[in-house]
């Protein structure tokens, strides 16, 4: 007698018992996990429910290339965009007409509402930044105030009444490189407004919102709805509503298909009590010790319900078999449990290693997933073992009478076959007789297959999750359309900083000193003797200072303070001397340097030749905008 007969004899005894037990140790584990989510206050001292739905959370925190992503989110003030478009081909102007900008302007206005008290911190707002939005009310129009001069005002301070005043819109964005192809499509069909968000986690939210608004619209104005934390953040939400429809469609196929092979309602539901008490137990065990219940963790149901049911499946196959047989339900089930438990035990086991060797993976929610899977196979192993024998025992004896495969006196009746019998028989006999077609068709299969490996194309492009008809794919593949892009990608660049001792870089300021007297001897009078006087106490302060800022800060001040005491004759050269002190300083500031800001502008131009980059923007094209309205206004300048 081995272990698994043990187990049955000792479950057997005692049904009620074992049932209690089962039924005790689901509805602990369910309201361990429930309560805290339902009364947080009155059971603060178990973890409640955390559903993530951020795909960025599948790497962990300390991850190199998130750490570095944070860091940078934190330094440069960004934020996770959320993009509406405009779309309007029935009016020749586009979207530039006054009505269209209109509900442009007030779009705009109801997305700056769309803030709300953070639930972990009531002083705190969470939703969109106000402050950040890129919509055509809320950017800077960059324009020639005359000689010399730059005026900076709203794009558009109020919605336009006339067509003109709307066309003059256009024509203001047009001018400014950043704007164009960014907030306005280039024929001026489609315009952008750009939302930002204080987390990605309020993005379906704030998608929502902007669908009820957009929804109150009428006219021409098509309206689309996308951006990298919407398409995630929906992905998460909606791929927990598919999780929570498909897991109980699961297991009402597995018992349609099992009532039709077994015809007996009473018997087919024990595997289904299993594979639901099953799921309970280790869902709340996920809960209870404080996991989160990522996107992956949302799949670890339907994985479970037809793994907990194939167990079970086994032993109702055999009882139905061997019912017959001897028709005493304790006899049948304590031999078959015999003859199944091992085997049952090593295919759960590898079933469960299998899935535990996930936890190896550097991604902790498939770590997690890994984990809770294995743990939920031999939860379904151990209530299979214990449950479905004492079931067996609990049905009354009459619903069992016509239960079982029919035993003709005659092994060879045929009368006594299913057609499931006969399939097998003649599939039996097919593969014995042509082996080696089957072996030349299974190498086929093999090559075919090897072929397909090779045509796999990874898809991390979360839009592309969506059907084509979903509204979010839909908006990505319009708006692509209008605009260079609607994914934002920063590239930061860094300059490296030159350590340079206060005494040599004294020495090396004193050769620009003697170049800039070069420069200003015939316009600037006495300029040869202020920056004499610069050039000597700079090497003094060079001797003693603590550092390059010191040295310019000290610098800084002495050529003030003989500002203030200087002669008349010699007070240009003095203010002289200040402006290049503050040159000098910004010399450590490489992205203020005429070189670099080349480099970024033939770095976009050769980002934009790849084809990857549909549009580009950085610190050059502001600079680049700010000096032609300051030379001459002429966008054929820039």
């Amino acid at each position: 007698m081995n272990a698994g007969s043990h187990i049955v004899q000792f479950s057997v005894g005692r049904p009620k018992l074992i049932a209690g037990v089962i039924v005790l140790i689901t509805l602990c584990l369910a309201l361990v996990a429930g309560l805290p989510t339902i009364w947080p206050a009155t059971f603060s001292f178990l973890n409640p429910l955390n559903v993530d739905t951020d795909p960025e959370n599948m790497l962990p925190e300390d991850e190199p290339v998130r750490v570095f992503h944070n860091e940078m989110k934190e330094e440069m003030s960004l934020y996770d965009m959320v993009v509406v478009g405009i779309v309007n081909e029935a009016h020749p102007d586009g979207v530039f007409n006054p009505e269209s900008l209109g509900k442009v302007y007030e779009l705009t206005e109801y997305a700056k509402t769309l803030r709300w008290e953070d639930e972990n911190n009531p002083d705190e707002q969470v939703g969109v930044v106000r402050v950040d939005i890129l919509a055509p009310s809320t950017v800077d129009n960059i324009e020639q105030g005359g000689p010399g001069t730059v005026n900076f005002e709203w794009l558009m301070q109020s919605p336009p009444t006339t067509p003109e005043e709307a066309r003059s819109i256009r024509e203001k964005a047009e001018r400014i490189p950043f704007l164009n192809g960014t907030l306005l499509s280039e024929n001026g069909k489609a315009l952008c407004i750009y939302l930002p968000l204080t987390s990605k986690d309020v993005s379906y939210k704030i998608y929502s919102k902007l669908l009820e608004k957009v929804a109150e619209f009428t006219g021409d104005e098509q309206y689309f709805i996308t951006g990298l934390p919407v398409a995630e953040d929906t992905f998460g939400v909606e791929m927990f509503k598919q999780m929570a429809i498909s897991a109980p469609i699961a297991m009402v196929i597995i018992f349609l298909l099992m009532l039709f092979f077994f015809r007996k309602l009473i018997l087919v539901v024990s595997p289904m009590i299993v594979a639901l008490v099953s799921v309970i137990c280790t869902m709340g065990l996920l809960i209870a010790s404080g996991n989160t219940v990522h996107i992956m963790s949302s799949m670890i149901p339907i994985f479970i319900v037809p793994i907990a049911v194939l167990d079970a499946v086994h032993i109702l196959s055999e009882f139905f078999d061997r019912y017959q047989e001897t028709r005493d339900r304790r006899t049948t089930i304590m031999h078959v449990m015999e003859t199944l438990f091992t085997p049952m035990l090593y295919t759960s086991i590898t079933t469960a290693v299998g899935f535990a060797s996930l936890a190896l993976t550097p991604i902790p929610p498939v770590q997690i997933f890994g984990l809770f899977v294995a743990l939920g196979v031999m939860l379904a192993w151990i209530w299979t073992v214990a449950f479905i024998p004492v079931y067996v025992m609990l049905v009354p004896q009459r619903f069992l009478a016509n239960f079982g495969a029919a035993r003709a006196a005659a092994k060879d009746d045929k009368a006594s076959r299913t057609a499931m019998t006969r399939l097998l028989a003649a599939t039996g006999r097919a593969t014995y007789r042509r082996a080696k077609l089957i072996l030349a068709l299974a190498g086929v299969v093999i090559v075919v297959a090897v072929y397909g490996i090779t045509q796999i194309e990874i898809n991390d492009n979360p839009t592309k999750w969506f059907t084509r008809s979903h509204p979010i794919r839909v908006a990505d593949k319009v708006l692509n359309e209008h605009f260079g892009g609607t994914y934002m990608a920063y590239l930061a660049l860094e300059a490296q900083e030159e350590e340079e001792a206060p005494a040599q870089f004294a020495e090396s300021m004193s050769k620009r000193l003697t170049e800039r007297t070069e420069e200003l001897k015939d316009t600037v009078e006495s300029a040869g003797v202020v920056f004499e006087a610069l050039d000597g106490e700079a090497v003094r302060l060079g001797a003693i200072a603590s550092s390059k800022e010191d040295l310019l800060d000290q610098l800084e001040a002495f050529a003030d303070k003989k500002l203030d005491d200087a002669p008349l004759e010699q007070s240009d050269a003095w203010y002289e001397a200040i402006l290049f002190v503050d040159q000098e300083r910004q010399r450590g500031q490489a992205f203020k340097q005429p070189e670099t800001l080349r480099y970024v502008a033939a770095l976009q131009e050769h980002l934009l030749a790849t084809g990857v980059v549909g549009k580009s923007n950085s610190l050059a094209d502001i600079v680049k905008t700010v000096y032609r309205e300051l030379v001459s206004g002429k966008p054929e300048d820039f």
